[in-house]
Protein backbone atom coordinates (compact mmCIF):
# COMPACT_ATOMS: atom_id res chain seq x y z
CA UNK A 1 0.00 0.00 0.00
CA UNK A 2 1.36 3.41 -0.78
CA UNK A 3 2.74 5.04 2.17
CA UNK A 4 0.79 8.31 2.22
CA UNK A 5 -2.43 6.47 2.34
CA UNK A 6 -1.52 3.98 4.78
CA UNK A 7 -0.90 7.30 6.84
CA UNK A 8 -4.17 8.75 6.24
CA UNK A 9 -5.67 5.75 6.88
CA UNK A 10 -4.10 5.39 10.36
CA UNK A 11 -4.46 8.97 11.04
CA UNK A 12 -8.45 8.29 10.19
CA UNK A 13 -8.52 5.27 12.68
CA UNK A 14 -6.97 7.56 15.36
CA UNK A 15 -9.55 10.59 14.96
CA UNK A 16 -12.95 8.97 13.45
CA UNK A 17 -15.07 6.47 15.79
CA UNK A 18 -16.13 3.89 13.93
CA UNK A 19 -19.51 5.06 12.83
CA UNK A 20 -17.84 8.10 11.92
CA UNK A 21 -15.25 6.32 9.71
CA UNK A 22 -17.82 3.67 8.15
CA UNK A 23 -19.82 6.70 6.86
CA UNK A 24 -16.89 8.29 5.93
CA UNK A 25 -16.13 5.31 3.72
CA UNK A 26 -19.34 4.95 2.42
CA UNK A 27 -19.70 8.20 1.42
CA UNK A 28 -16.53 8.12 -0.54
CA UNK A 29 -17.99 4.66 -1.99
CA UNK A 30 -14.92 2.22 -0.36
CA UNK A 31 -16.18 -0.83 0.81
CA UNK A 32 -15.61 -1.65 4.21
CA UNK A 33 -15.85 -4.09 7.13
CA UNK A 34 -17.13 -4.88 10.14
CA UNK A 35 -15.07 -2.75 12.40
CA UNK A 36 -11.86 -0.56 11.91
CA UNK A 37 -9.39 -4.29 12.23
CA UNK A 38 -11.37 -5.69 9.13
CA UNK A 39 -11.91 -2.57 6.74
CA UNK A 40 -8.34 -1.95 7.13
CA UNK A 41 -7.37 -5.37 6.57
CA UNK A 42 -9.47 -4.87 3.41
CA UNK A 43 -7.61 -2.04 1.89
CA UNK A 44 -3.90 -3.77 2.61
CA UNK A 45 -5.20 -7.25 0.52
CA UNK A 46 -6.67 -4.66 -2.36
CA UNK A 47 -4.82 -1.43 -1.96
CA UNK A 48 -5.32 0.12 -5.94
CA UNK A 49 -9.03 1.33 -4.82
CA UNK A 50 -8.08 3.39 -1.68
CA UNK A 51 -4.86 4.22 -3.68
CA UNK A 52 -7.37 6.10 -6.40
CA UNK A 53 -9.48 7.91 -3.71
CA UNK A 54 -6.48 8.83 -1.40
CA UNK A 55 -7.70 13.02 -2.39
CA UNK A 56 -10.99 12.28 -0.69
CA UNK A 57 -10.05 10.21 1.63
CA UNK A 58 -6.99 13.35 2.86
CA UNK A 59 -9.75 15.81 2.49
CA UNK A 60 -11.75 14.02 4.62
CA UNK A 61 -9.51 13.51 7.53
CA UNK A 62 -8.54 17.01 7.15
CA UNK A 63 -12.06 17.68 8.04
CA UNK A 64 -12.23 16.00 11.21
CA UNK A 65 -9.71 17.44 12.68
CA UNK A 66 -11.52 20.75 11.73
CA UNK A 67 -14.43 19.83 13.33
CA UNK A 68 -14.69 16.48 14.88
CA UNK A 69 -14.85 15.50 17.99
CA UNK A 70 -14.92 18.97 19.42
CA UNK A 71 -14.89 20.92 23.09
CA UNK A 72 -16.13 23.92 21.36
CA UNK A 73 -16.79 27.72 23.19
CA UNK A 74 -18.27 30.58 21.29
CA UNK A 75 -16.49 33.95 21.05
CA UNK A 76 -18.56 36.80 19.75
CA UNK A 77 -16.90 39.90 18.24
CA UNK A 78 -18.43 43.62 15.94
CA UNK A 79 -17.98 43.17 12.76
CA UNK A 80 -15.23 45.55 12.14
CA UNK A 81 -12.69 43.44 14.61
CA UNK A 82 -13.74 39.59 13.13
CA UNK A 83 -12.49 41.34 9.65
CA UNK A 84 -9.09 42.28 11.45
CA UNK A 85 -8.90 39.35 12.95
CA UNK A 86 -9.38 37.37 9.83
CA UNK A 87 -6.90 39.31 8.04
CA UNK A 88 -4.23 38.86 10.23
CA UNK A 89 -5.13 35.08 11.11
CA UNK A 90 -5.13 35.04 6.88
CA UNK A 91 -1.19 35.75 6.71
CA UNK A 92 0.03 33.90 9.03
CA UNK A 93 2.13 31.34 8.32
CA UNK A 94 3.33 28.45 9.93
CA UNK A 95 6.86 27.67 10.84
CA UNK A 96 8.48 24.49 9.35
CA UNK A 97 7.89 21.31 11.93
CA UNK A 98 7.01 17.92 12.03
CA UNK A 99 3.58 18.38 12.55
CA UNK A 100 3.16 20.82 9.48
CA UNK A 101 5.51 18.52 7.50
CA UNK A 102 3.66 15.29 8.28
CA UNK A 103 -0.68 17.37 8.19
CA UNK A 104 -3.44 16.48 7.83
CA UNK A 105 -1.44 12.49 8.46
CA UNK A 106 -0.93 12.17 12.22
CA UNK A 107 2.61 11.32 14.29
CA UNK A 108 2.74 7.78 16.08
CA UNK A 109 3.04 7.59 20.07
CA UNK A 110 6.36 7.47 19.60
CA UNK A 111 7.07 10.58 17.45
CA UNK A 112 4.89 12.58 19.41
CA UNK A 113 7.41 11.86 22.54
CA UNK A 114 10.07 13.53 20.65
CA UNK A 115 7.86 16.39 19.25
CA UNK A 116 7.95 20.24 20.12
CA UNK A 117 5.90 20.75 23.51
CA UNK A 118 2.90 22.92 23.91
CA UNK A 119 0.96 24.36 21.29
CA UNK A 120 2.40 24.18 17.48
CA UNK A 121 0.97 25.89 14.72
CA UNK A 122 0.33 23.56 11.95
CA UNK A 123 -1.66 25.20 9.77
CA UNK A 124 -3.81 27.65 8.48
CA UNK A 125 -6.58 26.64 5.84
CA UNK A 126 -8.81 29.54 4.18
CA UNK A 127 -11.79 29.18 2.10
CA UNK A 128 -14.54 30.87 0.89
CA UNK A 129 -16.44 30.04 4.37
CA UNK A 130 -13.91 31.31 6.60
CA UNK A 131 -10.17 30.72 8.32
CA UNK A 132 -9.18 28.19 10.46
CA UNK A 133 -5.81 27.91 12.39
CA UNK A 134 -4.75 24.71 13.17
CA UNK A 135 -2.76 23.79 16.09
CA UNK A 136 -0.94 20.62 17.03
CA UNK A 137 -0.20 19.29 20.40
CA UNK A 138 0.68 15.79 22.17
CA UNK A 139 -2.17 14.87 24.75
CA UNK A 140 -2.87 11.94 26.51
CA UNK A 141 -6.45 10.05 26.69
CA UNK A 142 -7.98 7.14 28.60
CA UNK A 143 -9.27 4.44 25.57
CA UNK A 144 -11.69 1.40 26.50
CA UNK A 145 -11.31 -1.48 24.05
CA UNK A 146 -12.49 -5.08 24.01
CA UNK A 147 -10.02 -7.83 24.58
CA UNK A 148 -10.21 -10.69 22.70
CA UNK A 149 -10.37 -13.84 25.11
CA UNK A 150 -9.47 -16.23 22.50
CA UNK A 151 -5.77 -14.47 21.63
CA UNK A 152 -4.97 -15.17 25.15
CA UNK A 153 -3.15 -17.77 26.68
CA UNK A 154 -4.61 -21.05 27.83
CA UNK A 155 -3.83 -20.25 31.63
CA UNK A 156 -4.97 -16.43 31.15
CA UNK A 157 -8.21 -18.07 29.01
CA UNK A 158 -9.30 -20.10 31.67
CA UNK A 159 -9.40 -17.50 34.49
CA UNK A 160 -11.42 -15.54 32.22
CA UNK A 161 -13.84 -18.31 31.16
CA UNK A 162 -16.97 -17.05 33.05
CA UNK A 163 -16.41 -13.40 31.38
CA UNK A 164 -18.96 -13.19 28.31
CA UNK A 165 -16.84 -9.78 27.37
CA UNK A 166 -13.51 -8.41 28.92
CA UNK A 167 -12.21 -4.40 28.93
CA UNK A 168 -9.18 -3.37 28.72
CA UNK A 169 -8.59 0.05 30.31
CA UNK A 170 -5.46 2.04 28.86
CA UNK A 171 -4.11 5.44 28.65
CA UNK A 172 -2.84 6.90 25.17
CA UNK A 173 -0.84 9.50 24.17
CA UNK A 174 -2.44 11.55 21.00
CA UNK A 175 -1.96 14.29 18.43
CA UNK A 176 -4.27 16.84 19.42
CA UNK A 177 -5.55 19.53 16.83
CA UNK A 178 -7.11 22.70 18.47
CA UNK A 179 -8.73 25.27 16.10
CA UNK A 180 -9.45 28.80 16.00
CA UNK A 181 -12.15 28.94 13.45
CA UNK A 182 -13.11 32.79 11.62
CA UNK A 183 -15.93 32.65 9.67
CA UNK A 184 -16.76 35.36 6.85
CA UNK A 185 -20.77 35.08 7.80
CA UNK A 186 -21.60 35.99 11.44
CA UNK A 187 -19.71 37.66 14.47
CA UNK A 188 -18.95 34.45 16.30
CA UNK A 189 -15.40 32.83 16.23
CA UNK A 190 -15.43 29.23 17.40
CA UNK A 191 -12.23 27.92 19.49
CA UNK A 192 -12.54 23.98 18.90
CA UNK A 193 -10.79 21.65 20.99
CA UNK A 194 -10.01 18.33 20.42
CA UNK A 195 -11.91 15.94 22.52
CA UNK A 196 -12.11 12.58 21.86
CA UNK A 197 -14.04 9.69 24.08
CA UNK A 198 -11.96 9.64 27.21
CA UNK A 199 -10.50 13.20 27.45
CA UNK A 200 -10.77 15.11 30.78
CA UNK A 201 -12.44 17.98 30.71
CA UNK A 202 -9.78 19.59 33.03
CA UNK A 203 -7.51 19.18 29.93
CA UNK A 204 -9.48 20.16 27.73
CA UNK A 205 -10.62 23.67 29.23
CA UNK A 206 -6.19 24.26 30.13
CA UNK A 207 -6.03 23.52 25.91
CA UNK A 208 -8.96 26.19 25.34
CA UNK A 209 -6.45 28.69 27.49
CA UNK A 210 -3.42 27.78 25.52
CA UNK A 211 -5.42 28.45 22.58
CA UNK A 212 -7.30 31.90 23.27
CA UNK A 213 -3.86 33.07 24.41
CA UNK A 214 -2.55 32.50 20.97
CA UNK A 215 -5.24 34.22 19.08
CA UNK A 216 -4.89 37.28 21.73
CA UNK A 217 -1.03 37.35 20.82
CA UNK A 218 -1.51 36.82 16.78
CA UNK A 219 -4.27 39.49 16.71
CA UNK A 220 -3.92 41.68 19.54
CA UNK A 221 -7.82 42.04 20.41
CA UNK A 222 -9.49 41.63 23.62
CA UNK A 223 -11.30 38.46 23.56
CA UNK A 224 -14.79 38.69 25.69
CA UNK A 225 -16.83 36.19 27.73
CA UNK A 226 -17.49 32.81 26.04
CA UNK A 227 -21.01 33.00 25.05
CA UNK A 228 -23.47 31.14 27.55
CA UNK A 229 -24.67 28.08 26.60
CA UNK A 230 -27.21 26.96 29.12
CA UNK A 231 -30.58 28.18 28.03
CA UNK A 232 -30.18 26.19 24.79
CA UNK A 233 -30.65 22.78 27.40
CA UNK A 234 -34.07 23.54 28.03
CA UNK A 235 -34.79 25.70 24.80
CA UNK A 236 -33.49 22.15 23.02
CA UNK A 237 -35.34 20.08 24.86
CA UNK A 238 -38.70 21.92 25.03
CA UNK A 239 -38.68 22.04 20.74
CA UNK A 240 -40.05 18.58 19.92
CA UNK A 241 -39.36 18.74 16.58
CA UNK A 242 -35.49 19.72 17.18
CA UNK A 243 -33.62 16.34 16.61
CA UNK A 244 -33.79 13.40 19.08
CA UNK A 245 -33.00 13.46 22.67
CA UNK A 246 -30.67 10.86 23.60
CA UNK A 247 -29.41 11.57 26.99
CA UNK A 248 -30.80 13.86 29.83
CA UNK A 249 -30.35 15.00 33.24
CA UNK A 250 -32.44 17.20 34.97
CA UNK A 251 -34.33 17.82 38.89
CA UNK A 252 -37.73 17.72 39.79
CA UNK A 253 -39.98 19.59 41.89
CA UNK A 254 -39.98 16.24 44.53
CA UNK A 255 -36.25 16.87 44.97
CA UNK A 256 -35.26 14.13 43.28
CA UNK A 257 -32.40 13.90 40.32
CA UNK A 258 -33.00 12.02 37.19
CA UNK A 259 -30.56 10.70 34.74
CA UNK A 260 -31.63 9.00 31.75
CA UNK A 261 -30.54 7.64 28.38
CA UNK A 262 -31.85 5.97 25.30
CA UNK A 263 -30.89 2.55 24.43
CA UNK A 264 -32.73 2.48 20.87
CA UNK A 265 -30.66 5.11 18.55
CA UNK A 266 -33.63 5.80 16.44
CA UNK A 267 -36.14 7.27 19.91
CA UNK A 268 -36.57 10.35 21.64
CA UNK A 269 -36.58 10.45 25.27
CA UNK A 270 -39.16 13.34 24.84
CA UNK A 271 -41.53 10.85 24.38
CA UNK A 272 -40.29 7.36 26.17
CA UNK A 273 -43.19 6.41 27.76
CA UNK A 274 -41.55 6.58 31.60
CA UNK A 275 -40.74 9.84 31.29
CA UNK A 276 -43.55 11.01 29.69
CA UNK A 277 -45.47 9.31 32.68
CA UNK A 278 -42.80 10.89 35.34
CA UNK A 279 -43.47 14.04 34.08
CA UNK A 280 -47.67 14.14 34.11
CA UNK A 281 -46.91 13.11 37.64
CA UNK A 282 -45.64 16.69 38.52
CA UNK A 283 -46.77 19.65 39.84
CA UNK A 284 -43.98 22.08 37.87
CA UNK A 285 -41.97 21.67 34.78
CA UNK A 286 -38.99 19.85 35.56
CA UNK A 287 -35.70 21.55 35.46
CA UNK A 288 -33.06 19.83 32.96
CA UNK A 289 -29.32 20.57 33.09
CA UNK A 290 -28.14 18.25 31.26
CA UNK A 291 -28.56 16.94 27.27
CA UNK A 292 -27.58 15.33 24.46
CA UNK A 293 -29.43 15.45 21.01
CA UNK A 294 -28.80 14.25 18.02
CA UNK A 295 -29.71 15.28 14.32
CA UNK A 296 -30.86 12.65 11.03
CA UNK A 297 -29.08 14.06 8.40
CA UNK A 298 -29.53 12.60 4.86
CA UNK A 299 -26.49 12.78 2.71
CA UNK A 300 -27.07 10.13 0.17
CA UNK A 301 -29.91 7.98 -0.52
CA UNK A 302 -29.32 5.33 1.50
CA UNK A 303 -26.50 7.01 3.93
CA UNK A 304 -27.34 9.25 6.83
CA UNK A 305 -24.88 11.28 9.15
CA UNK A 306 -25.72 11.80 13.30
CA UNK A 307 -24.21 14.53 14.56
CA UNK A 308 -24.52 14.81 18.14
CA UNK A 309 -24.35 18.23 20.54
CA UNK A 310 -24.04 17.64 24.36
CA UNK A 311 -24.55 20.44 26.87
CA UNK A 312 -22.87 19.11 29.99
CA UNK A 313 -24.25 21.65 33.36
CA UNK A 314 -25.31 20.13 37.09
CA UNK A 315 -27.73 20.51 38.69
CA UNK A 316 -25.77 23.03 41.39
CA UNK A 317 -25.55 25.31 38.26
CA UNK A 318 -29.18 24.65 37.14
CA UNK A 319 -30.56 26.24 40.64
CA UNK A 320 -28.49 29.52 40.65
CA UNK A 321 -29.68 32.60 40.13
CA UNK A 322 -27.89 32.87 36.72
CA UNK A 323 -26.70 29.22 35.61
CA UNK A 324 -23.82 29.70 32.86
CA UNK A 325 -22.57 26.98 30.74
CA UNK A 326 -19.61 28.19 28.49
CA UNK A 327 -18.57 25.56 26.49
CA UNK A 328 -20.15 22.44 24.63
CA UNK A 329 -19.36 19.11 23.07
CA UNK A 330 -20.23 18.27 19.56
CA UNK A 331 -19.55 14.89 18.19
CA UNK A 332 -19.86 12.30 15.38
CA UNK A 333 -19.71 15.27 12.36
CA UNK A 334 -18.21 13.69 9.45
CA UNK A 335 -16.88 16.91 8.31
CA UNK A 336 -18.27 20.39 8.01
CA UNK A 337 -21.58 20.31 7.04
CA UNK A 338 -22.58 17.94 9.74
CA UNK A 339 -20.96 20.83 12.44
CA UNK A 340 -22.33 23.52 10.53
CA UNK A 341 -25.84 22.39 11.01
CA UNK A 342 -25.18 21.88 14.80
CA UNK A 343 -23.83 25.41 14.49
CA UNK A 344 -26.57 26.89 12.83
CA UNK A 345 -29.33 24.85 15.41
CA UNK A 346 -27.11 26.31 18.47
CA UNK A 347 -27.40 29.91 16.49
CA UNK A 348 -31.12 29.47 16.34
CA UNK A 349 -31.95 28.58 19.31
CA UNK A 350 -29.95 31.50 21.37
CA UNK A 351 -32.01 34.04 18.75
CA UNK A 352 -28.79 35.29 16.84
Amino acid sequence: MDVLVAEVLKSLRERAPWPVGRRIFADIGLARGQGWNNTLRKFEENPKRSEERIDELRDALKWHELCGEKLVSFYEFDSATLQSIRGRLAGIVPEDSIFSQRYPATLSEKELKAAPAGLILTSVESSDEGVAVVFSSARVTTVRERIDVEALDETMNSVLDDYEEIIGVKTVRFQAFDVIWVPVDGGTVDIRIDFPEGTLSEVAVAARKMVLAELVRMTGVIVPEPVNMFPLIDRMYSDGEEGTVVELGFGTTTASLKHEKMRRRKLDLRNETYHKGGKAALDTPIEPFKLSIRWHRAIGKKLASEPELSLNSSSRAAGSTNPVLDRVVIRRCMGSDDYDHVRSRIAHHLGR
